[in-house]
């Protein structure tokens, strides 16, 4: 036992481990100095308190998930345990109180818990167990997809036999797009929507066109989306209430409603250009004073950009682009298809985040409430962003394990010739 947990420790994925602890570091800090005041309460350490909390219970499943052999989530039983738990308690939201005009979170007392973050992992986990599975039907026939998904493409195949060009296509339109899209996403998306919750749908629409990449979508597919794009996104708008749609519009022009939706962009494009290019210092912000409304959360990256400047956001983004090149190398050195579109798809979450975050704090995008991945103040994010990250340490333990194997074999054989 001593051996094995020696071996495991051998390959533990140090790098992405110091990664997560430096961007954690800097979390606690900047939500400390952005919570400082808080309701007109100054000194306030409340979130700061939480944060280490949750900091430590982050730790904890990093440690745990790193550990526990990731190719257990391929079984159908798993697969479907977590997606169950993952929609049930996703639409328990729906009974919550809102907050924030929302009902995305289901109050514990002592922490709020945004299902969707879980969600999110499970989706990437179905789409991934989904796609390795119709790449070996592919290429077998006889191969039998297992799960609900796989009982939904055993039903359609055995009423449905690619006898003409016609059913041949359509049998492949279910396949690649129809089952995980009504199957998986769906059911996801109908509850987020109803939340409403636009930037998890965002989010979990981007996952399934990137994952479809990935897995290898056909050319004439990827040629029929790019045509079908705009209707898609004239529809996707026209399903947007108007408190949405006055989000969009601030971000052309924020003063149309600068004390409503345009407030928060307003005051983070001042935090930006009075930190400049040093800040004007750890906890010298004067955003945080009333003027950034929450901003331990889906703005502290405006707090860090006005008291660390343009340097402490670059250095928050390099650790985070240096993570996400973690997780891509990760994923290409992966061997099994599944392997490689779970390590492609946690990587992917992080990307879109930080993009989404960035994007909004900046005016690029509408505010949506999505987190900084390790930096937003928040025990969900904060907790299944490790979890997610502990996977893809295991993925890389089982990577560097194969190659030390395979040296070792190497090695062997030279010596004896």
């Amino acid at each position: 036992m001593q051996s094995n947990l020696k071996e495991k420790r051998a390959f533990f994925d140090y790098t992405l481990f110091f990664t997560m602890l430096i961007l954690m570091g800097v979390s606690t800090v900047m939500v400390y100095s952005a919570s400082v005041w808080n309701g007109g309460e100054y000194a306030n350490t409340s979130f700061f308190i939480k944060q280490i909390r949750f900091d430590l219970m982050a730790i904890a499943t990093f440690m745990f998930c790193a550990f526990f052999n990731h190719q257990v989530y391929k079984h159908p039983v798993v697969r479907l345990t977590l997606y169950t738990i993952g929609f049930l308690l996703l639409a328990a939201t729906l009974f919550a109180e809102p907050l924030n005009g929302a009902r995305a979170w289901i109050n514990l007392g002592f922490m709020l818990v945004q299902p969707a973050e879980l969600c999110k992992f499970v989706f990437v986990v179905c789409l991934a167990s989904y796609f390795d599975q119709l790449q070996q039907f592919n290429h077998n026939k006889n191969y039998q997809i297992n799960g609900l998904i796989g009982f939904v493409h055993e039903a359609l195949h055995s009423r449905v036999k690619p006898d003409n060009t016609s059913k041949f296509l359509l049998l492949k339109v279910s396949d690649w797009i129809m089952i995980p899209g009504l199957v998986l996403f769906v059911p996801f998306g109908a509850v987020i929507k109803t939340q409403p919750d636009v930037g998890a749908l965002f989010i979990f629409m981007s996952i399934l066109v990137l994952m479809w990449f990935v897995a290898g979508l056909p050319r004439g597919y990827v040629a029929l989306g790019l045509v079908l794009l705009p209707a898609a996104g004239i529809w996707f708008y026209s399903t947007f209430t108007e408190n949405q749609l006055q989000r969009i519009r601030v971000i052309f022009n924020p003063f149309i409603d600068e004390e409503g939706k345009g407030y928060q962009l307003i005051n983070s494009v001042i935090s930006i250009a009075h930190g400049g290019l040093t800040g004007v210092g750890l906890g010298n912000s004067y955003q945080k004073y009333g003027y950034l409304p929450e901003p331990e959360t889906d703005y502290i990256m405006a707090i860090i950009a006005e008291e660390l400047g343009y340097i402490g956001v670059m250095t928050v983004l390099a650790l985070l682009f240096f993570m996400i090149f973690q997780g891509m190398k990760i994923a290409t050195q992966s061997v099994s298809l599944f392997s490689t579109l779970l390590a492609f798809g946690i990587t992917t979450i992080i990307v879109i985040q930080t993009g989404i975050n960035v994007g909004a704090m900046s005016g690029l995008f509408p505010g949506t409430g999505v987190t900084l991945p390790f930096i937003s103040y928040g025990g969900s994010s904060l907790i299944m962003m490790s979890a997610m990250l502990g996977v893809l340490a295991n993925i890389s333990m089982q990577n560097k394990h194969r190659l030390a194997y395979h040296k070792e074999v190497r090695r062997a054989q030279s010596q004896a010739q």
